[in-house]
């Protein structure tokens, strides 16, 4: 039946296209912008032309057999969009009487379910580019429960004063979900009476807002089956339905409210921070280049009701990205009553593989509190709960407030004692720090070659492996060639040396993520100069980049990076899918063991995985770890 619908929706959607008023694109997107710039309306006119017929063709036909298969159809479908579509972007158009009886009479519509999975379906039938500008990715239902099941506590207490919000509600997926939780708590009369006046739902897609209530519209009538007439009364006859479900820009607009439960999955993408100056209220959190997620999260902060609670599902880099450390700081000053580890990337979202964790805030005291922490497959399965105290947590200020997490809490008491007892690599004592490569291929395409005769090579990420360096393994992109000309352009990303490398781009889901080598002497004797990509960090003096470091430095920070131990403290504060300079520069390094460890990796350089135990050893005794942590470390 779905693909039925689909075909109608499609062969709609080709006639409203040629209907589409003049510019009604800047009208239909004109809230999707967060800055001075609409970035959405600079797209191909004919793909969002193309987007636009799709979803108000989408609106009328299950507008249409929402009529239909509740028994309303005394009552034109149009006069019932007209009550759900008050800001008039939908209405303007209606379906011929022809269309009508050449696609809808011959199909047997009788139950809403399936249209109503094809309304949660919307956002894979529509075009990437436009996704990607919205950020939006509609949220599983198995996740939007999990979240929900945070709230029930909340959800028992809720009066007639407190107020629900999704401020960027998609389909309206949460909204549902709570909608069934409420059922389960108070009687069918009341609930209706809640929806209609307590549970308010923001987006700046209409569809979306339309979608929300036509969701919310048949979960009532669903699921309080003894309220059927006075659900349908009220859809048919009121004058604005689920007036609270708002066509809105959450960030930009005003809202007074005060909200007792916030939840949802808000937007990720990139804003250019000199395009966000008439956005007013976000300076505090303000830190280099902002993310959508994080006015969404500093909203809900600052719109939560004393002694609330805030839901939402948003990327891992919140935990550690130097870009949200302001964030951070404010976040420090509310209850952090769950953080759900979302263990991996694959299947969370459509067509798009972001590590994400569900965060859980309430406005609380802090003091002596406790944090449950959780390690989610995604799938129903809990691979690790626990809780742990606030201030195992949550780092200091000097250390941006990080979050640290890990599947096991014996981990805990071992990071908060280094974390105290050391200084991070480039707090100056050690007067060093990591940089990225700065040669970025593809915008020096007319300047990469095959051959080395008049060029210099490209060290590539994928030439780093654990502790070795292999120039022979070559990009199976066939653009990105292995040799580089010296221009004017690229002229100061030159070095040379003997430097300590690590990969940028590593897996997520893995404990060891650290792929540390030092380039080859065999390199350097072919070599006397070369290109980093950008793919690549190097370990540098922070008086300068062209200053070499020692061999022994070197040994020493590649036995660190190559144990058990640093990997575990990368990954625990890592919330990045790549390993960044930022973030390894923010790793603790103890004062001691430097030559010990250093000498070590000079004896067994060329088989040290078979040393490895002997090596965690050395690295846990100069971070002071006693026996029985550095134990529990080499068989974690």
């Amino acid at each position: 039946m779905q693909s039925e619908i689909y075909n109608i929706i499609s062969a709609l959607a080709g006639d409203v296209n040629t209907k589409i008023p003049e510019t009604f694109e800047k009208k239909y997107y004109k809230k999707m912008s967060y800055s001075n710039e609409n970035k959405v309306t600079e797209l191909d006119k004919k793909i969002l032309y193309e987007t636009i017929s799709f979803e108000v063709a989408f609106v009328h036909v299950i507008i249409f057999i929402f009529n239909r298969c509740f028994n309303i159809e005394s009552t034109n479908y149009l006069i019932l969009l007209e009550r759900l579509d008050v800001d008039q972007l939908y209405s303007w158009y209606s379906m011929t009487e022809k269309f009508v009886t050449d696609n809808f009479d011959e199909i047997d519509v009788h139950e809403f379910s399936d249209t109503c999975e094809l309304i949660n379906q919307h956002d894979t039938f529509i075009n990437k580019d436009i996704k990607k500008k919205l950020g939006q990715f509609y949220t599983p239902i198995n996740i939007v429960q999990r979240m929900v099941c945070e709230m029930k506590k909340n959800l028992r207490c809720l009066t007639n004063t407190d107020f629900i919000i999704d401020p960027a509600c998609g389909t309206g997926v949460f909204v549902i979900e709570i909608i069934k939780e409420l059922k389960k708590i108070f009687q069918q009369s009341v609930v209706i009476e809640y929806v209609k006046k307590n549970i308010f739902g923001y987006d700046v897609n209409p569809f979306a807002v339309i979608a929300t209530k036509i969701n919310i519209a048949y979960i009532l009538l669903k699921e309080l089956p003894e309220e059927k007439v006075r659900i349908l009364d009220y859809i048919v006859n009121a004058d604005n339905v689920f007036n609270n479900i708002q066509w809105k820009n959450t960030i930009v607009e005003p809202d007074n409210n005060v909200y007792s439960i916030i939840l949802g999955n808000p937007p990720y993408f990139k804003l250019n921070s000199k395009l966000i100056r008439n956005i007013s209220g976000y300076n505090e959190i303000l830190y280099g280049q902002p993310n959508m997620y994080s006015f969404f999260m500093y909203w809900g902060m600052k719109h939560l009701k004393i002694d609330g609670v805030m839901c939402f599902i948003i990327p891992q880099s919140i935990r550690s990205g130097l870009y949200f450390k302001n964030l951070r700081s404010k976040i420090k000053d509310l209850r952090i009553r769950a953080l759900i580890h979302i263990d991996s990337r694959q299947n969370v979202f459509d067509r798009a593989e972001q590590a994400v964790l569900i965060i859980c805030l309430e406005n609380k005291p802090v003091a002596n509190s406790k944090t449950k922490i959780q390690f989610y497959d995604g799938n129903g399965t809990i691979n690790a709960e626990f809780k742990i105290s606030r201030s195992k947590l949550m780092l200091d200020e000097q250390n941006n407030h990080i979050f640290i997490i890990n599947k096991k809490i014996e981990m805990y008491s071992i990071l908060d004692k280094i974390f105290t007892n050391c200084l991070p690599l480039d707090s100056g004592e050690t007067k060093l720090k990591f940089c990225n490569g700065l040669f970025v291929w593809n915008q020096h395409k007319e300047d990469i070659v095959d051959e080395e005769l008049t060029a210099i090579p490209i060290i590539y990420g994928g030439n780093i492996q654990p502790l070795t360096f292999d120039f022979s393994a070559c990009s199976t992109n066939e653009e990105r060639k292995q040799y580089a000309l010296i221009t004017q352009k690229t002229k100061s990303y030159v070095l040379k040396g003997k430097r300590l490398l690590i990969q940028r781009t590593t897996n997520f889901e893995k404990d060891i993520r650290l792929k540390s080598c030092i380039i080859s002497d065999e390199f350097l004797e072919r070599y006397e100069s070369y290109f980093l990509e950008n793919h690549v960090n190097f370990l540098c003096s922070s008086e300068g980049k062209d200053e070499l470091l020692s061999i022994e430095k070197m040994y020493y920070y590649l036995g660190m990076f190559n144990s058990r131990l640093v990997n575990y403290i990368f990954t625990s504060k890592s919330g990045n899918t790549q390993v960044s300079a930022n973030e390894l520069n923010a790793l603790p390094f103890p004062q001691s063991g430097v030559q010990t460890i250093s000498q070590f990796v000079s004896n067994y350089i060329s088989k040290l995985q078979e040393y490895q135990n002997e090596l965690d050893v050395l690295v846990c005794k100069a971070y002071g770890l006693s026996e029985d942590e550095t134990n529990f470390i080499i068989n974690y």
